[in-house]
């Protein structure tokens, strides 16, 4: 008897195939050197992207480089970046993860995580201050280390958890469940691509936080949409009524 042997497609293919289709391809243009990355990353979190990239771009010409932001007294850096959310905080955690970074390679560089696995790097990130799986992630795969790590904010979190691709847990959680479905073909740029997909094309544009636009979804024929309480569709439709 002869058997079909047809191979078993990720549900996050489909869901990636459906973004590609509604909002193009999100291939990266220009990548950072890992140090420039992890300033980057380590100022972003829960700040709106150009507030961020202000704040960043503050920095790089408050500092001839990287070693003298390190060596920067906090408050000086907590200064410049202001207008971030905690600033004060990322500026110590930022300060400091430098000096770390430095004292144990002996310059200020990350390019020996090119050496290791994705998940040996990450390790040795998160075990920096303030660097979590989400800043980890953004070094090892936007820089140009260019690693096979998913970037997992709030808003890829977000859709993941309403399609039904993860259940509930942290973003821990949601970056290893979309990490094992993700195809072992699948190269860091095609995980940056997935990013963006979910995060600006899905996340920002048609499923923000409240009033998700479910009938303009390209992927509302595989959402479980859980948590979905009323779509912005219902709710114009019941201002109409």
């Amino acid at each position: 008897m002869q058997l079909s042997l047809a191979l078993a497609r990720s549900p996050l293919e489909s869901v990636r195939d459906a973004l590609l289709c509604e909002f193009g391809a999100q291939r990266p243009v220009t990548r950072m050197d890992p140090i420039s990355q992890l300033v980057k990353s380590s100022i972003s979190g829960r700040t709106q992207d150009a507030v961020s990239w202000d704040a960043f771009l503050r920095l790089r010409a408050a500092f001839k480089n990287w070693d003298d932001l390190a060596d920067a007294p906090v408050a000086a850096v907590a200064r410049i970046i202001e207008d971030v959310t905690f600033p004060a905080d990322k500026a110590r955690y930022l300060t400091t993860a430098l000096r770390m970074i430095r004292d144990k390679v002996g310059w200020l560089s990350l390019s020996h995580l090119k050496g290791l696995t994705v998940d040996q790097a990450r390790w040795e990130l998160q075990a920096l201050p303030g660097v979590g799986v989400k800043v980890a992630a953004c070094v090892l795969n936007f820089s140009d280390l260019a690693m096979r790590a998913l970037v997992v904010d709030s808003h890829v979190d977000r859709v993941a958890k309403r399609i039904g691709l993860v259940g509930a847990g942290d973003t821990t959680h949601t970056y290893h469940t979309l990490m094992g479905l993700a195809p072992d073909a699948w190269t860091a740029d095609d995980l940056f691509e997935l990013h963006w997909l979910m995060k600006r094309g899905l996340g920002q544009m048609l499923c923000p936080h409240e009033g998700p636009k479910c009938g303009a979804c390209p992927v509302k024929a595989m959402c479980a949409k859980v948590g979905v309480g009323h779509s912005a569709d219902v709710l114009e439709w019941r201002a109409r009524g």
